[in-house]
């Protein structure tokens, strides 16, 4: 009986085993020198074809090597294109919902925004995500959040709305209880013609937290707004400069008025203030209105703020004045210039330059000038001195948050006080 062999190319031949990579290179080498495909397929104990198939994969893997190139920037910038390429892919679906939406009139729901959400791209095949659903349609995500949770609560169990703004007496204080607050504020107030804005001021303070337009809305219809001249049509400004100055006691503005006392018929009342802190610093009245009178304000101001009166006490300081006579007098300006003050006068014919004075003077008027009558002159000076003090120490000034003249410098001086 001839002798059976075994066949050992069979891949179950338990002394071959699985070549590895190596051995295989190895093999397609030694086809590629020149050695026998039989001689070596029994040998390596794998068939022919196996060899083969080794031969032509070694051959076709180098080719595709050497068709290759490096990677360079190139191909990180084509890989960038093609994110970028799928992110606009995946917005143009919602994008058009969106446009949908706005032809019909209907507005985005938050739960339209968790359906796209958990929705697939059919181009990525990407879920789009809450986080692109709110971009997309203009939806905070903390709302679509806040829906979503308020969704899940069933209705007999959500709470009552209640009404908007801060929580307390303010915010859930009616019109009526409104009004009797608002009604207290001009009894109390040392003032007359003070508005709603001023009114919201100082309700503030007595934990009467409201807005500026709910206190407007019962002063009209109770009619305790202030009292208010019409206007007239202006044509464009010919001051379009700034009056403003960045430190107290650096820019004063002067101006003079007039008014009548019962016994000694018209008085001048000359005026100072400071342009940084709106302060009142000099309140003088006299008979005459010449150039040593119109020295008054300043004369206090100086006392008041720089601590004396001497030469150079207040270097640094500017005046700014109209162009009146008792203004330009020799004698008003040489006193001004011993003191260390430098002279900035407005502009010829437009009152703005000097629109701080000119803006304070109404204040006077308005609340005492007008509202009251004086004999003699030295009881008109009196209730000047009077007015000054009330006036630095309790009167809102809009443009630094209704804070009165004298905490405005006491803030900007650290709580320091001025020199006496």
């Amino acid at each position: 009986m001839p002798e059976v062999t075994q066949n050992r190319s069979t891949p179950e031949s338990p002394d071959r085993g699985r070549f590895p990579a190596r051995r295989k290179a190895e093999a397609v080498v030694r086809l590629l020198r020149g050695e026998d495909l039989d001689t070596l397929s029994r040998e390596l104990g794998v068939t022919a074809a196996t060899l083969s198939s080794w031969r032509d994969g070694f051959l076709d893997g180098g080719t595709a090597a050497l068709e290759g190139r490096p990677a360079d920037d190139r191909d990180q910038l084509i890989a960038r294109l093609q994110a970028e390429v799928g992110q606009l892919t995946m917005d143009r679906q919602p994008l058009g919902m969106r446009c949908r939406h706005l032809e019909g009139g209907r507005p985005f729901a938050s739960g339209e925004a968790e359906h796209l959400s958990r929705s697939a791209s059919p181009s990525t095949g990407k879920r789009y995500g809450m986080q692109r659903a709110c971009r997309i349609f203009g939806l905070a995500r903390a709302t679509a959040d806040a829906l979503k949770a308020r969704e899940a609560v069933p209705p007999e169990q959500r709470p009552a709305p209640g009404k908007r703004g801060p929580a307390g007496a303010a915010g859930a204080a009616t019109d009526e209880g409104l009004v009797v607050h608002i009604r207290r504020v001009p009894a109390e107030s040392p003032f007359t013609g003070e508005g709603y804005r001023k009114a919201w001021a100082r309700l503030r303070p007595q934990g009467i937290r409201t807005a500026s337009g709910r206190v407007r809305r019962p002063m009209r219809g109770h009619h305790l707004r202030a009292p208010r001249r019409g206007g007239h049509a202006r044509g464009p400004k010919a001051h379009d400069g700034t009056i403003t100055a960045e430190e107290p006691d650096a820019l004063w503005g002067t101006d003079r008025t007039t008014t009548v006392t019962t016994g000694e018929g018209a008085v001048h009342v000359f005026v100072a203030v400071d342009h940084r802190t709106c302060e009142c610093v000099g309140l003088h009245a006299a008979k005459r209105g010449d150039r040593f009178e119109a020295l008054g304000p300043l004369r206090q101001g100086v006392r008041g703020h720089f601590g004396g009166f001497g030469a150079g006490v207040a270097r640094g300081l500017t005046t700014r004045h109209d162009h009146g006579s008792n203004y330009l007098g020799d004698d008003f300006r040489r006193e001004p210039a011993l003191l260390g003050m430098a002279s900035a006068p407005g502009f010829v014919r437009e009152p703005q330059g000097d629109g701080r004075a000119e803006r304070f003077i109404r204040t006077p008027k308005g609340q005492l000038l007008w509202v009251r009558t004086f004999a003699p002159v030295a009881e008109l000076v009196e209730a000047l001195g009077e007015f000054e003090r009330t006036y630095d120490e309790r009167w809102q000034i809009g443009r630094h948050g209704h804070r009165p003249p004298s905490q405005v410098r006491r803030d900007r001086n650290g709580g320091v006080p001025t020199a006496a």
